[in-house]
């Protein structure tokens, strides 16, 4: 499936967010050419380079132009002149500076379908505030329902709203992209991580206006739910149970032979086995160290009881399932010079997965050809170059 074919996109993002989704446009078939900066984007070295590595793959190609330089601007103006879809995630009002804003764009390039990627978007009091998925994290209220009651609250321990806001993202370009096909017509979008954090938290929010009660944090487990959390099997070896009612109840206690705690009046009810969710861990853990881990979990799973292994990320590498599904692919991560396995799309078709390709682009590694096909001729492209207004590969 490559529905982006014939879609041109230039990428002005840096970070996650915004690469998340020009690669998911990249891997339906778009032609992604991302502009960095001469020092690269700045995500390139983090994690060992592992982050840059895994959300820059599916044939993007790199362009260094220096904006704050007369030639970079006009070399990335005329990108937008003849783009398709336009991705920025600078601060607001920087782009106004490069005219590359969208009103600016859109007066040459009509039919611009154009998507701002903000912390906070293009409004309101916490507009000029710089964020990072931690920080959204933060002010969402979503890190405060994660840990133990009586300890600080933690963060999630990936860039889920960084994910999740691209993924928004690439369904709104999408979906632009429809619609101009249909109308002619091209569009603004204002995507931001904290507002896509917000509505993650709605079954909270609704909660909370609805009651008066702010959830509380329940260590491993989901507040008002028991079992429903992480407990341990033979070897102490850790997996999660997610009993949500009292069917899932029942199917638990008779697949571990324990059909006298269905009647046990202390936890008849979801509403009595929260309350005293302290007694029947004990004794769902006394019970469940008898198994094998992996036992359990296919014996759970077998009788319709939501359980599997908490795996540590090497684990995760060895999954089976992962392996039967051709989830991982591999690439390479140019920053390190090392080979890695990266993630797959997380979705198949009929021509199965989109391929990611072998490695990310080398910063600046296509900035000479792309400026060719705007019309450069050799000598200005390697005047650019001298005078730091474009480069050529530098370190991946």
């Amino acid at each position: 499936m490559q529905p982006f074919e014939e879609i041109d996109v230039l990428d002005l993002t840096q970070s996650i967010a915004g690469p998340v989704s020009t690669q998911f446009l990249s891997m339906l078939g778009a032609n992604v050419v991302k502009v960095e900066p001469p020092e690269g984007d700045t995500f390139r070295g983090l994690l060992d380079g592992a982050m840059f590595s895994s959300v820059n793959l599916a044939g993007k190609r790199s362009v260094c132009l220096d904006m704050k330089t007369d030639e970079g601007q006009t070399a990335a103006r005329e990108l937008a002149d003849q783009t398709d879809v336009v991705v920025e995630s600078f601060r607001p009002g920087v782009v106004e500076k490069f005219g590359l804003d969208y009103e600016s764009v859109s007066e040459t390039n009509e039919d611009v379908v154009y998507l701002s990627l903000t912390g906070f978007g293009q409004e309101g009091p916490y507009t000029e505030w710089p964020a990072y998925d931690p920080i959204i994290q933060s002010m969402s209220g979503l890190m405060s329902t994660i840990g133990y009651k009586d300890r600080p609250p933690v963060r999630i321990g990936a860039s889920v709203i960084d994910w999740g806001t691209g993924t928004t993202a690439a369904f709104l370009l999408a979906s632009a992209l429809l619609e101009r096909e249909q109308t002619g017509a091209g569009e603004y979008i204002d995507v931001n991580l904290f507002e896509v954090a917000t509505a993650w938290m709605g079954y909270w929010i609704a909660h909370y206006t609805g009651t008066g009660e702010p959830p509380e944090r329940s260590g491993t487990g989901f507040a008002g739910l028991a079992p429903n959390e992480v407990f341990h099997a033979a070897d102490d070896e850790p997996f999660y149970l997610s009993v949500v009612n009292d069917h899932f109840f029942e199917r638990l206690c008779e697949t571990i032979d324990r059909e006298d705690l269905i009647t046990d009046e202390r936890f008849h009810t979801n509403e009595q086995r929260w309350e005293n969710r302290t007694e029947l861990r004990e004794i769902l853990n006394d019970e469940f160290r008898i198994y094998d881990r992996q036992d359990l979990c296919e014996r759970l799973a077998s009788a319709g009881v939501p359980a599997g292994p908490l795996q540590h990320i090497d684990e995760v590498t060895e999954d089976p399932h992962l392996e039967a599904r051709n989830m991982l692919t591999d690439s390479h991560n140019l920053y390190t010079d090392t080979p890695v396995k990266t993630a797959n799309p997380p979705f198949s078709t009929t021509d199965g997965r989109p391929d990611l390709g072998d490695r990310p682009p080398a910063q600046g590694e296509h900035t000479r050809a792309v400026l060719e096909e705007l019309g450069y001729s050799d000598e200005q492209i390697e005047r650019m170059i001298e005078a730091g207004a474009a480069g050529p590969s530098d370190r991946g």
